[in-house]
């Protein structure tokens, strides 16, 4: 049976925000269903901000001084442009099924789609405080101030919230490569409970989230090659990462990036990926 679950390792990834930008700035949260946040000022020509498919919800704000807007983003199933605007932005990523419960919207209508903030959090001064800053220290705590009263009311009331984090720390560990049959089994569930909750909670089936989070797992591989990709390297870790083989590793990743990980890697060395992300 599943008990309290502490430190889940998710750590999802969007490089294509990365290379929109000359520097990246990251905060790590890992708690309050935060991942981190982000900001960064779209100033690379000929590169536009494409979302890959995550399992996650962001908030993204563009604080631009006179079309400012901010939208409530889920998860993309293939690689999509999401902004294409010269201007600063702020963001929050948060944590699969983790965050605080959006009242009226159900966290399916999320994918594949943005919806204003403004519809969903009825907070305009928020808005209008994060949307005019350009400090990334204040608005983080400007969020928090709201975010955190919300999330532990969210948290109070979540029946489902140990068996979420469960399953998510269970799918992490195993990096995608687990049955619903297994993850009911080890929760000691229905697979049809497992099937609800992961409707109701993630907003999409179990089967296609473990895709996603198994693609996850091969982007953090793949960031973490510090040598020239070869065929031995791909077929190494298609076999670690539970793929039938290194083609259809390379099926999967093309599918949810438009590339190839020998492309991808590639990429990530001439743009010199790790200088324009700043963890802080």
């Amino acid at each position: 049976m599943i008990g309290d679950q502490n430190k889940i390792i998710v750590s999802p990834k969007q490089p294509y925000f990365v290379m929109a930008t000359s520097r990246y700035y990251k905060a790590v949260v890992m708690d309050y269903g935060i991942s981190h946040f982000y900001s960064f000022n779209n100033d690379v020509i000929g590169n536009e901000v494409i979302a890959v498919p995550d399992g996650c919800i962001d908030m993204l704000f563009c604080c631009d001084d006179k079309q400012p807007y901010a939208n409530i983003c889920g998860t993309v199933l293939q690689p999509r442009i999401v902004n294409n605007k010269r201007s600063y932005f702020f963001g929050i990523r948060f944590m699969p099924g983790l965050s605080f419960n959006f009242n009226h919207v159900a966290m399916s209508d999320f994918v594949e789609n943005q919806i204003p903030f403004l519809e969903v959090i009825k907070n305009k001064e928020l808005f209008d405080t994060i949307t005019t800053s350009r400090d990334f220290n204040n608005q983080i705590q400007a969020f928090l101030k709201m975010y955190i009263p919300l999330y532990q009311q969210s948290q109070a009331e979540d029946k489902n919230r140990n068996l979420k984090q469960f399953l998510l720390k269970k799918i992490s560990a195993t990096a995608g490569q687990i049955k619903v049959s297994e993850l009911a089994e080890t929760a000691g569930y229905s697979v049809r409970t497992i099937n609800k909750v992961f409707s109701r909670e993630f907003g999409l089936p179990p089967k296609i989230f473990c895709k996603l989070i198994r693609f996850q797992h091969l982007l953090s591989n793949l960031n973490n090659f510090d040598k020239n990709i070869f065929d031995a390297n791909l077929a190494q870790l298609s076999i670690e990462l539970g793929y039938y083989d290194q083609s259809h590793m390379i099926r999967d990743f093309y599918e949810l990036t438009n590339t190839t990980p020998g492309k991808y890697v590639h990429s990530l060395k001439e743009i010199e990926y790790n200088k324009r992300l700043i963890v802080i």
